[in-house]
């Protein structure tokens, strides 16, 4: 079984259904915690543990398959805040990991070696704090079957807990093999020293002039304890003019860390940079937007810096309630990611802060029925094979798109996010370029000229000077369909560059258009 990381987006639990379809769980739990007077919907107090904890086994079984006995004594997880995150991941990693594999095929058959990749390759997960319930590792996996985890707790007990009633519980031999859990010391770095050796003997990526580099995870989660002491945590408490919606218990590990959360993503990020190539996507989920605000600022500075290359902050769909979560990303790879992951619906107090929009759009052509997206895709095509340095290659992004929008069942694949899937498909929707000089000035363009065509330029890099997404999207006008297009920076580390290649693609397309049609 396969499940949707948004499945509870665009619904809520019945708990009349769950109550009847598991009597001796569920089903068993006293007025005092389910009531159910014949209306609408049945109701749970979510201020009482055994409740919220039973509606969170009885979720996992029932959506994924899952077979856990949560602990009394620690946090019990609210299912679909925390799958909220999972399908944050899973939209950086279906808008990036196209273009990492894309890159690494592009120097692989620019080297003199043209190494072929063999076999799939698993997406690598870290959680770091995993608790007793290692939670994100376990819908993770039920999610996606390509995907592994290694999960990380400095508390002995919690880990004990969760590989015993929770990893290795009967029935979940599905995942069991596929999450490593391991013991780690406070001062510890957030990248378990033991998988240093595993990188050496698994996946490389692509460093600067094309060497290749040991990487460990495609992706780092991390939910850490708001609080940087008890006394925090009960003022925090006391300001409250109600009550939260869910009852909030776990031990002292779970709810206070040294520093608070803005401490601990502090060292996150600090040890990002230091480690360098080893991760593809630090992100963290956060509680206080006070924090959001301070690490906002702080990676831009470091990115101004080119310490960090791309950061962003997406915000959680809670469901409506009072809770609210962000989730902060950055990469100190030079991997680029949409705007609606990078600075999407946003506080106010955020607007400032927000990183720079790497997204382009055409104004909106309205064409006519004799004009389809693949004669515009066409008109792009003549315009890009004119570039010296320039690579094309069909998008297997909209692919992934369409695959990972799917609800579970039939249509989920073992191969999902894996290697195997990023082929590159005629049919796909969408371009992805790659540059490997800035042949698209006005300078280039006019020595290309004077040369009567052949190219002026004494060496073209194979060193990909950046990577842009083109897309054409479809709007109604009249009785027919208007195209636009978009450009999407994926890869590069020179802003500036990608802003000129899309004023030149953009104005270029413009006028091709204006006089094809007038």
């Amino acid at each position: 079984m396969c499940a949707d990381p948004r499945m509870y987006q665009g619904k809520t639990p019945n708990f009349r259904i769950l109550a009847a379809k598991y009597p001796d769980t569920f089903g068993r739990l006293s007025c005092d915690s389910v009531s159910d007077d014949g209306g609408y919907e049945a109701k749970i107090d979510f201020q009482i543990p055994d409740a919220v904890r039973c509606l969170a086994e009885t979720l996992l079984k029932d959506d994924f398959d899952l077979h856990v006995s949560f602990s009394p004594i620690n946090l019990c997880p609210m299912i679909p805040n925390r799958l909220a995150y999972i399908a944050v991941i899973q939209d950086l990693l279906v808008w990036s990991l196209p273009t990492w594999h894309l890159l690494r095929h592009f120097t692989d058959s620019q080297s003199s070696s043209n190494r072929e990749a063999t076999g799939r390759v698993s997406v690598r997960g870290l959680d770091i704090g995993t608790g007793a319930s290692a939670i994100y590792p376990i819908l993770g996996l039920a999610c996606f079957p390509a995907w592994e985890f290694t999960a990380t707790d400095v508390d002995k007990s919690s880990l004990a807990y969760a590989q015993e009633h929770v990893v290795d519980h009967p029935g979940n031999e599905s995942i069991g093999r596929r999450v490593k859990l391991v013991q780690a010391k406070p001062d510890d770095p957030y990248i378990p020293i033991e998988e240093e050796a595993v990188a050496k003997e698994t996946q490389s990526v692509v460093g600067e002039a094309g060497r290749q580099e040991e990487k460990e995870f495609d992706f780092v989660m991390c939910n850490p304890p708001f609080y940087s002491s008890p006394e925090e945590m009960n003022l925090s408490a006391s300001f409250k003019k109600r009550p939260a919606n869910a009852i909030c218990h776990g031990t002292s590990s779970e709810m206070v860390t040294r520093g608070g959360e803005l401490s601990f993503v502090r060292r996150m990020v600090s040890e990002s940079i230091t480690t360098n190539s080893k991760v593809l996507w630090w992100t963290c989920l956060l509680g206080k937007l006070s924090s959001v605000i301070a690490l906002a600022g702080e990676l831009k500075k470091l990115s101004g810096e080119a310490k960090v290359f791309t950061w962003g902050v997406s915000e959680l769909p809670t469901g409506g309630g009072k809770t609210r979560r962000w989730v902060i990303l950055w990469s100190v790879l030079p991997l680029r990611i949409c705007d609606s992951l990078s600075r999407g619906i946003l506080p106010a107090s955020l607007d400032k802060l927000k990183p720079p929009s790497g997204e382009r759009r055409s104004k909106k052509y309205e064409l006519g029925p004799a004009w389809t997206r693949k004669e515009l895709f066409e008109v792009v095509r003549e315009m890009l094979r004119e570039l010296d340095g320039c690579h094309i290659f069909p998008s297997a992004y909209s692919r992934f798109d369409t695959v990972h929008s799917q609800p579970r069942g039939d249509n989920c694949r073992e191969g999902e996010l894996g290697a195997s899937t990023f082929r590159m498909e005629e049919v796909s929707g969408a371009l992805d370029v790659v540059l490997t000089a800035e042949s698209w000035t006005r300078r280039a363009r006019r020595a290309k000229a004077r040369s009567e065509g052949a190219s002026s330029m004494q060496h073209i890099s194979t060193e990909p000077l950046l990577i842009a997404r083109i897309s054409v999207s479809e709007f109604d006008v009249g009785k027919h369909t208007g195209l636009w297009l978009k450009a999407c920076w994926t890869y590069g580390k020179d802003s500036v560059k990608f802003e000129s290649f899309a004023s030149f693609l953009l104005g270029a397309i413009d006028r091709k258009v204006a006089s094809s049609t007038g």
